[in-house]
Parts: C-alpha cells; structure tokens; sequence
C-alpha cells in the first residue's frame, strides 16, 4: 500500500482570476493529476481555464492520450485560447507513473533519483503532434513536482534544502514564494510518496 500526501495551489497574477489551474482525482488505485497553463493572463485566459478545469474533471479516468485529443478537439471547437499542460496516472500500490507533458509545464521527481521529464512542443487546441504516454516509477519517499512555467525552471534541492522536510501543502506554496515570477500566474502540484510496509 502506499501513503500519499498532494496539493494542487495557483497564484494568480491580477484580480484573483488565473489562466493557470489545475485537477487532482483519485478513483479506484490511482491518481490523476492535471495542471493546465492558458495562453497569457488576466480576464479571457480565466475564463479559458475554467473550461480546460471542467473537462479534466468529466474525463480524468480516460487514457491520458485520450483525454489529451478529445481536450484538443474541445478547446479547438470552442475557439478559446490554448494552453500548455501537464498530466499523469499514478498507481498508488506499484508507483508507476504514465504522464503527458506538453510546452512549458514541467514534470520533476525528486529522491533516490531524480528526473525531469522532455516535454513535447505544441499547444491545446491550437498546433499540437501526436500525443505520446511516458513511463516511470515513484518509489518509498519519492516526490512528484508538476508545475506551470510561473515557477522558474532551475531550481533544485540546494536552492531548497528543507524541501523533503515539510508537507505537500508548505512546499507547493512556498515553491511558488520563492520561485515565482512576479508578471505571471503560477500554479503547482506537489505529490509525497510513501510505501506503508506490511499492509
């Protein structure tokens, strides 16, 4: 069995309404996660995102390939601005890990070894390639750092030290005190792994 401790928080750059937003599901031994950045910022990139948030919410079960072409079908009949997104499928029992990447959103796991994931080029609902489904694994005391590109993309363990001490709520928000860019919003999920043994 595993133990996970998640949390999704977006910062938005004006007035409270953020182009960035984000989903985090589970149902049956997984987790969906979803994190969706619109084109720019302020009023019609909210109401965008609220859009994108709705459908990850109705489709979060689907393959992830799956829900990455129906969203690009929607979002390109709709004729609303696109965005770069992020999602992946965790298996809480086993770890594994089967995620999409696309544009700027990063995907890093810290712990006994870290990774970044390549992230493929193109936009939802506007000009995107074939979507293709990677693989990892999460193991004991792994972390899972999902994040939109209002969070700078170089940092790493030295830049912050106590980052395997504190929970998933203090890191996320403290990931984006320290790292975010101040003419943008930000958004991120941050996902704790535990194996609980004998269970």
């Amino acid at each position: 069995m595993a133990k996970l401790d998640y949390f999704l928080f977006v910062r938005p750059l004006e007035n409270g309404r953020s182009g960035d937003t984000g989903v985090v599901r589970e149902f049956n031994d997984k987790v969906f996660l979803g994190l969706v950045d619109v084109l720019g910022h302020g009023e019609e990139a909210w109401k965008a995102a609220k859009i994108y948030k709705r459908f990850l919410e109705k489709n979060y079960r689907r393959n992830l390939v799956e829900i990455g072409e129906k969203l690009h079908e929607h979002i390109h009949k709709k004729g609303i601005r696109g965005a770069v997104i992020g999602m992946c499928h965790l298996v809480k029992n086993t770890g594994e890990l089967s995620y999409i990447v696309t544009g700027d959103i990063s995907l890093r796991k810290f712990g006994t070894i870290s990774e970044r994931a390549v992230s493929q080029p193109g936009i939802m609902g506007e000009a995107i390639r074939f979507l293709r489904e990677k693989k990892t694994h999460l193991v004991d005391d792994d972390m899972l750092i999902l994040h939109s590109d209002g969070i700078k993309y170089h940092f790493d363990l030295r830049d912050y030290p106590q980052l395997f001490k504190e929970s998933a709520r203090n890191i996320a928000t403290n990931l984006i005190a320290k790292f975010g860019k101040d003419h943008d919003d930000a958004s991120c999920i941050v996902l704790k792994y535990a194996r609980i043994i004998g269970k």
